[in-house]
């Protein structure tokens, strides 16, 4: 079976963006920041035989912000700038209330899942499609839905510092916000090196 790194898009790889229409979403390419000493924390990561896949929340598409075509282009970008080293980007799409007007073809995606973190389904579903042992993995966010979904997938954490570590998201069922991470650091570069 195969170890992987499960990583968390937006405060982890790429800076949070404050955009001007709905102050938080990433949707286009020239939102894109890769943050410092993420290439090299990667590079390491592979180098040591492990698996990379980003996993995210993606409920802008949800609340019509942007599509799964967009979301899809933008994480190929992200991919491009460094250099292929993601094996596999899982997002989920959804979101379980929505947030004011909502266009008609944005609807379909409001509705409770299996794939928002925290909840793992994500995480299962790449561990199906790579083989992959979730007792030998990590996941690696900024935000403590991160944590919860790397927990109930049975991986080790690692909580990454960032202006969002301490914000709570919106969702259907309650898990625990207490939780905590195997470890804090202050950037992927540090959370790289505890993964040996």
């Amino acid at each position: 079976m195969n170890k992987a790194v499960f990583l968390d898009r937006d405060g982890v790889i790429v800076a949070h963006h404050a955009d001007l229409q709905k102050g938080r979403f990433i949707h286009k390419k020239e939102h894109v920041s890769i943050l410092s000493g993420v290439f090299e924390a990667l590079k390491k990561l592979k180098e040591r035989g492990y698996l990379l896949f980003v996993i995210s929340n993606q409920s802008a598409i949800a609340e019509g912000v942007t599509t799964c075509e967009e979301v899809e282009e933008v994480n190929e970008f992200i991919n491009l700038k460094l250099e292929n080293l993601i094996d596999k980007f899982y997002y989920c799409p959804h979101h379980p209330t929505g947030h004011g007007e909502v266009p008609e073809s944005a609807k379909k995606f409001i509705t409770d899942c299996r794939c928002r973190k925290p909840e793992p389904g994500l995480l299962f579903n790449a561990a199906k499609d790579f083989d992959i042992n979730l007792k030998e993995s990590w996941m690696i966010g900024d935000m403590i839905s991160d944590v919860a979904a790397g927990h109930a997938a049975g991986c080790k954490t690692i909580l990454v510092e960032s202006p969002h570590s301490g914000k709570v998201i919106t969702t259907s069922k309650p898990f625990n916000t207490n939780i905590k991470a195997n470890y804090e650091v202050k950037s992927l570069i540090e959370a790289a090196e505890f993964i040996k």
